[in-house]
């Protein structure tokens, strides 16, 4: 198949998903009662504006993890890390990339840094791995408690279904990078699919695989980002029982638990869905609902995430289109000057 048709038809799966979904969040919105859903959000009003610079929290915690892996880069700072932090998640939330397009955008900006790529590469795929494995033992916490508060098995059989079907596929993802090699597994498909591949080169993915083992060696190491990694979803749960209070309507710190770990769970498990639209609000009132949160301030407390999530989102996206161009300018202006000096010496 022409690479060129396959990305049109994944786009436009995407934008399809997404128009979906904007409707079935327009719908759910409508049916609970609008005028509920923004008087809610009328309560809070410019207290809202709390949750941005509360989001830097669970943000830098992850950076902490993140930062353990690439221990000994002195050009990765915690500054700078947090600023590519914070591009990636807006990338992949706000942008229609299926939330791989802010690990690339990583990549790249990791390597403009100066960072070698092999090192970024192999830090930011086993970030994710480890992101994985938080959120899947997060997610078994949150079963645990919608289990307490509801006893309809139906909801919880099927959460737990869910979950546990993702459990072979992360085992199956941590086994091929430590003792096959996924770049070099990707190389081979890219070329056994179209007959070429743009990756190869001078054995970049052999080096990037063998960079991951040896992240994957460090066991002290990578039980310390996990730890942190588990910690910015404690730090997330924390931000839903902050919101919440904002819209006064005061929930448990567990319940915070069960729908942040819960949220977070379905988001990903709908990943073609940019932003999560519409599966966000649905997961919020149906789980909600066991913990005895009316559907009106489930979708008010969605809506305010909503805010918090373009808020947030917005600045990181403008300044990484500014650090882009300003990059393409000084590009430009090196060929210019290039250009400029090979006519000079034509010329005499």
């Amino acid at each position: 198949m022409d690479p060129s048709n396959t990305k049109r038809i994944a786009h436009l799966g995407m934008y399809l998903a997404g128009f979906l979904g904007v409707i079935m969040a327009t719908v759910l919105v409508i049916k609970e009662g609008a005028a509920d859903v923004f008087d809610i959000l009328q309560l809070a009003g410019w207290t809202l504006f709390l949750l941005v610079p509360l989001h830097f929290l669970p943000i830098g915690l992850d950076v902490l993890s993140w930062r353990r892996l690439l221990r000994g880069e002195r050009l990765a700072s915690f500054p700078f890390l947090l600023w590519v932090a914070g591009v990636r998640e807006s990338v992949n939330g706000l942008l229609p990339v299926a939330r791989v397009g802010g690990e690339l955008a990583g990549v790249r900006l990791l390597s403009r840094r100066g960072i070698a790529g092999d090192i970024a590469g192999a830090s930011i795929l086993v970030e994710v791995t480890l992101t994985l494995v938080s959120q899947f033992l997060f997610t078994l916490a949150g079963i645990a408690i919608l289990a307490y508060f509801t006893r309809d098995h139906a909801v919880i059989t099927g959460v737990l279904v869910g979950l546990l079907i993702t459990l072979p596929a992360i085992a199956v993802f941590v086994m091929l990078q430590r003792h096959w090699g996924v770049f070099q597994l990707l190389e081979r498909l890219i070329k056994a699919v179209w007959g070429h591949s743009a990756l190869t080169g001078s054995g970049a993915m052999a080096r990037l695989d063998e960079k991951v083992r040896e992240m994957y060696r460090r066991r002290s190491t990578l039980g310390i980002a996990l730890f942190w990694q588990l910690a910015g979803l404690v730090a997330g749960a924390l931000e839903v029982w902050v919101t919440f209070r904002l819209l006064d309507h005061p929930i448990t710190f567990s319940t915070a638990v069960m729908l942040e770990s819960l949220g977070q769970a379905l988001r990903s498990a709908t990943f073609i869905v940019p932003a999560g639209l519409g599966v966000q609000e649905g997961g919020f009132v149906l789980f909600g609902a066991g913990a005895g949160i009316a559907p009106d301030a489930a979708l008010a407390f969605s809506l305010a995430r909503r805010f918090r999530e373009l808020a947030f989102g917005i600045p990181f996206l403008l300044s990484w289109q500014g650090a882009e161009g300003h990059n393409l300018h000084r590009r430009w202006r090196t060929k210019r000057m290039e250009l400029a000096s090979s006519e000079e010496r034509g010329k005499s």
